[in-house]
């Protein structure tokens, strides 16, 4: 395993071919060998609201969006994720310079999308919305079988 360090000395990478890519580019992704892939919940619409798009907005875009959800749930199984938005950014900043470990800088900044994911679930509430862990996604089935809209905060385990 080669390392390589960054001209300015601080960053350390493992030399490798996903060294600089982001696996969104189609001819990276298409010389890869990947394991055939299956939906584990092929039925299932994953919906993120980003914190700086929608819950950074508050009153001006999340009463719409909290209907549309409600609405698309009675066809549509959902599971809802929320991001941390400008508060986020916020709280790495001041991490940052203070020279906190990234660990430390993982949980502030995942803490501020689960506040999302709360205020998110309360607003859907009385009609199904419940808020879950990364933990609870083993239960989605359960969920789902008693009519229940999960929301879970952060990026969405697929």
């Amino acid at each position: 395993m080669t390392l390589i360090r960054e001209r300015d000395g601080r960053r350390l990478h493992i030399k490798s071919k996903l060294m600089g890519e982001s696996l969104v580019g189609k001819s990276f992704v298409e010389e890869l060998e990947i394991a055939p892939q299956e939906r584990l919940f092929p039925d299932v619409n994953v919906l993120k609201i980003g914190g700086q798009s929608i819950c950074d907005r508050g009153a001006k875009a999340l009463p719409a969006i909290i209907h549309e959800i409600i609405e698309n749930s009675k066809n549509h199984k959902m599971l809802i994720t929320t991001g941390g938005g400008t508060r986020s950014r916020h709280i790495y900043t001041i991490g940052l310079e203070l020279g906190m470990p990234t660990g430390i800088l993982a949980k502030f900044g995942s803490s501020i999308s689960e506040q999302n994911a709360l205020l998110v679930s309360m607003l859907l509430a009385k009609h199904g919305g419940i808020k879950i862990g990364h933990d609870e996604i083993v239960k989605l089935t359960n969920y789902f079988a008693q009519g229940c809209i999960p929301v879970m905060h952060g990026m969405p385990p697929l």
